[in-house]
């Protein structure tokens, strides 16, 4: 049975950040599952802070519960001090593997591939994920359930710069060399987003 991950991305209106934060870590305190909000660091959005609220769900059946169950009241309050709202379902190819015990930032790294090539690109990013050395993050891979079907996500969580800063480091061994010239050739563009994570629950 495949998991899926839902996730709302809100564009605060300038000075509108910590009432949007706020309001979503509020929404998610109340939820149930596994789900985290996080907030943009180090990249621009054009305008206020990119607030994302994530749950990640055990089937299609719990989407539907969610959608179904939606306070569009309370979604509407929190949308009113965003310059844009995306709500995105994203289907679970590879869970994450061995997170930090106390995450602190998200890299969300996103690749498009070139028209036709998204399943290969997919095969490598799994095979690339899969030459990670035992105990060390494995990173969740996803591709949209709806939307542009031509993009791969590779997310990782960390628990401090550095720790993100080893694992960028790995990818510069020559194991991994060969994997990334073919991610290279396969992709149209690559985008990497980074976000301090503000609230995180399991259960």
């Amino acid at each position: 049975m495949s998991s899926y991950v839902l996730q709302v991305n809100r564009v605060a209106k300038p000075g509108h950040s910590k009432d949007v934060l706020d309001l979503v870590t509020t929404q998610f305190e109340k939820g149930s599952g596994s789900r985290n909000v996080s907030i943009s660091a180090f990249a621009s959005t054009g305008s206020g802070h990119l607030i994302v609220g994530a749950r990640v769900l055990d089937s299609i059946e719990k989407v539907e519960e969610i959608i179904d169950n939606l306070d569009r009241e309370q979604s509407d309050r929190i949308d009113s001090h965003c310059n844009n709202v995306q709500v995105e379902m994203l289907r679970v190819i590879e869970p994450i593997e061995n997170p930090p015990s106390v995450p602190k930032l998200m890299a969300r790294n996103l690749f498009k591939a070139k028209p036709g090539k998204a399943g290969e690109l997919l095969s490598v990013l799994l095979e690339l994920r899969s030459m990670f050395p035992d105990g060390v993050l494995k990173p969740l891979i996803t591709v949209p359930y709806v939307g542009d079907q031509d993009l791969v996500r590779a997310t990782g969580i960390y628990d401090s710069l550095k720790s993100f800063e080893n694992h960028s480091d790995l990818l510069v061994e020559d194991t991994f060399k060969p994997y990334l010239q073919k991610i290279r050739d396969l992709r149209e563009s690559f985008i990497r987003y980074t976000a301090k994570i503000t609230f995180i629950r399991s259960s």
